[in-house]
């Protein structure tokens, strides 16, 4: 049985079409990797490119996406509503097939060393591929964004786990992880509040109590004049209908309501299908016999 893995590079840049298509096109130009989804947001001013094949081919693809990031985003002019510390923000590796999470880490290194040697760019490791107890979450790396750890990144803590510690003077630094599948998605509430968004946020996600692996952040969205709650969810762990209900229940505080949700990249099948289940209430369904 051949290895696969997944890759998942956020870029920041979800305006300028001619340079995300630059980012794609060499990201689709590796034997044994295929680009196999492009989500882009023009609202985060990110896109999202979903990269999966033989280890080796797509970490070739991810590094010649990067390095297409890191020659045409400029970060000092970069304004989005999603937090980011640079061109390339975060970018997990996940096992597919035949592969463990200890080889994925390995990997993570591998280009790790790269980013940092030939693009320039200091590199922090965070979930399963972390050095540092304190860098394992995402948002411990992040959350200074990238005007912030300009300042931060000579303070000996903040030192990269790859590359000098100086900031890229375009591109910033890039965070860079291994973890499982999760599901990236949106729910979009008729407010433009973002401080009720955020409230409801904090309402289920891990780092203030809520569900494992649960993460979110309400924003607001200016060219719909809305606030969405951002969320990446271990499916497996808590299912996505759960989550929506949540933030229904919370929003009926307010006197709000939920006017639409949106899956960022790709979702697994089985995550859409627990959704299928609860709100269809089926019963006796089996979803390996009864789908065409």
């Amino acid at each position: 049985m051949s290895k696969v893995i997944e890759c998942i590079p956020n870029f920041s840049e979800g305006k300028n079409q001619a340079v995300i298509d630059k980012i794609s096109e060499v990201a689709a130009s590796v034997p044994n990797a295929r680009l196999i989804n492009v989500n882009v947001d023009p609202a985060y001013n990110r896109c999202v490119h979903t990269i999966i094949g033989e280890p080796q081919a797509v970490l070739e693809a991810t590094f010649r996406a990067c390095k297409a990031a890191v020659e045409n985003i400029d970060m000092n002019h970069h304004k989005g509503e999603h937090p980011r510390i640079g061109a390339i923000d975060a970018s997990p590796i996940i096992p597919i097939e035949d592969v463990t999470m200890e080889e994925c880490v390995e990997y993570a290194n591998q280009l790790a060393e790269r980013v940092s040697s030939e693009l320039k760019v200091p590199v922090y490791l965070y979930e399963k591929a972390a050095k540092k107890p304190e860098r394992v979450k995402l948002q411990n790396v992040r959350h200074p964004e990238y005007e912030g750890l300009c300042e931060l990144i000579s303070q000996p803590e903040w030192a990269p786990d790859y590359g000098e510690a100086k900031m890229h003077p375009t591109a910033g630094a890039m965070p860079l992880g291994v973890r499982g599948p999760m599901v990236a998605f949106n729910i979009t509430l008729n407010t433009p509040d973002v401080k009720i968004a955020k409230h409801i946020a904090q309402s289920f996600r891990e780092a203030k109590g809520g569900y494992e692996d649960a993460r979110a952040i309400g924003v607001y969205i200016a060219e719909r004049n809305v606030c969405q709650v951002s969320c990446m969810i271990n499916y497996k762990i808590v299912p996505l209908y759960r989550i929506i209900e949540m933030v229904r229940s919370e929003a009926r505080r307010y006197g709000l309501s939920i006017i639409g949700t949106e899956v960022c990249g790709m979702v697994p099948f089985d995550a859409l299908m627990d959704c299928c289940e609860f709100y269809m209430q089926l019963e006796g369904f089996d979803r390996k016999k009864q789908i065409l």
